[in-house]
């Protein structure tokens, strides 16, 4: 939980990725996203700052970041900060710090009228006030579906209107050269249009089913265990998530992955199973 008087938590660039499995369509997904970072924050030749300096306008640029829509499991937060990461220590070059706030929706929302408000304004507040220093901010939020509803929407209420009402005017305030937006949803059509039209939608690839196999893995003992070698182990969490997937219609996910690992080790190692 982030302290009591911030709405956000601010992740750590600095240290290793925690034992992150990447996988091929992942590794794309980051690489593309850190691209288009770096070319907003950077003041390198080829950057948007040595393109564009020549605009007025340019510090007031529309585009303000990003949309990941991809189901519950798909890896979008952990792609993010993976992005953040990795980008650190190629702005650390040019002499920048880059800092990533993490807002959870649920630490935006309050019982009290207006007390939401006034936690969405200082996360901006916070964000912009670094933008006359030699530093770039990532704004992560979780799940904006449930912090921003459409204004037509049967679930909208008063305070949601002003809420986005608060969103949109702060992030129209941002110089995407020093903050970028990034938002994750897996119900994009539940967002106001008014969102999409400032943030740009990209979709989380869904992982192959052996890119599926490759993150189990890395959740099963690399020994074996209980007379059972890795392999087997592996050959039974590979027919769990085959039977999950195929019959079941569950969408491939890291998520489901790894708790597919879970239930092997659970049944085959630690001795507790469900089955009848």
């Amino acid at each position: 939980m982030p302290p009591a008087n911030k709405p956000y938590v601010e992740r750590s660039l600095t240290d290793a990725s925690h034992g992150i499995i990447t996988v091929d369509t992942q590794e794309q997904f980051i690489g593309q996203m850190r691209g288009a970072m770096e070319f907003f924050f950077s003041e390198a030749e080829g950057s948007f700052k040595s393109i564009y300096s020549d605009r007025t306008n340019s510090s007031n640029f529309p585009f303000k970041g990003f949309i990941l829509d991809g189901p519950p499991g798909s890896g979008k937060t952990e792609a993010v900060v993976e992005t953040g990461r990795r980008l650190y220590h190629t702005l650390a070059a040019e002499g920048f710090e880059l800092k990533l706030y993490h807002v959870n929706s649920a630490n935006i929302n309050a019982k009290a009228f207006g007390d939401s408000e006034q936690r969405l304004k200082e996360v901006f507040r916070d964000a912009k006030a670094l933008q006359d220093t030699y530093q770039r901010t990532i704004l992560l939020f979780d799940d904006i579906d449930s912090l921003l509803l459409k204004r037509d929407d049967v679930n909208a209420k008063e305070w949601t209107m002003s809420l986005n009402g608060v969103f949109f005017h702060e992030l129209d305030q941002l110089n995407t050269t020093k903050t970028m937006v990034v938002a994750t949803t897996n119900l994009p059509e539940r967002l106001d249009p008014a969102v999409r039209s400032r943030l740009a939608l990209r979709e989380a690839p869904a992982p192959s089913f052996d890119e599926l196999v490759k993150v189990a893995e890395a959740a099963l003992p690399v020994r074996g265990a209980k007379g059972l070698s890795l392999a087997e182990l592996l050959s039974e969490t590979k027919s769990m998530l085959k039977f999950e997937i195929d019959e079941k219609g569950t969408p491939p996910s890291f998520r489901l992955a790894r708790q597919t690992a879970i239930e092997t080790v659970l049944k085959f190692v630690a001795g507790w199973s469900d089955d009848s």
